[in-house]
């Protein structure tokens, strides 16, 4: 295996590293039965992977599109155990890190040419710069205030 090749433990240490980041300030029986809740259906999405005899590479990109699927659900999910009243500086700053991982993921597409890494990483980019948008205007029209 090459180095810096993305491998299902990888992805899977990706994702959590996420569900870390998100849950982070949260209750910590609540953040750890949200990461163990994530661990253990990861374990179970690349066991049933290699059962079925799919790649590493394909099972990794599937975590990895799992990852990024599920960044809106995580973040209504945060949402609702710990509201952020009308921060917008946070919703910012969200968006920051996950342009960020989508230029990373579109670096490495090009490098290992990954086109399906690519388009991940172009959904980041443009799923933030919409979240972001959407609620600049909402916070404009009053809508992000309690």
């Amino acid at each position: 295996m090459r180095p810096g090749r993305m491998t299902p433990e990888r992805a899977a240490d990706l994702t959590t590293r996420w569900v870390r980041w998100y849950t982070r300030r949260l209750p910590a029986p609540v953040a750890e039965r949200r990461i163990d809740e994530i661990r253990a259906d990861l374990h179970d999405h690349i066991a049933h992977e290699r059962a079925c005899g799919t790649s590493d590479r394909r099972t990794a990109l599937s975590v990895l599109s799992r990852l990024v699927r599920g960044v809106a659900a995580d973040t209504v999910w945060r949402h609702r155990v710990r509201p952020w009243i009308g921060d917008l500086m946070k919703t910012i700053a969200i968006a920051v890190v996950v342009i960020a991982i989508g230029v990373a993921a579109m670096a490495y597409a090009q490098e290992d040419d990954s086109p399906g890494l690519g388009m991940i990483g172009l959904v980041l980019i443009l799923g933030s710069i919409g979240v972001t948008a959407r609620s600049v205007y909402r916070r404009r029209k009053g809508a992000g205030r309690r």
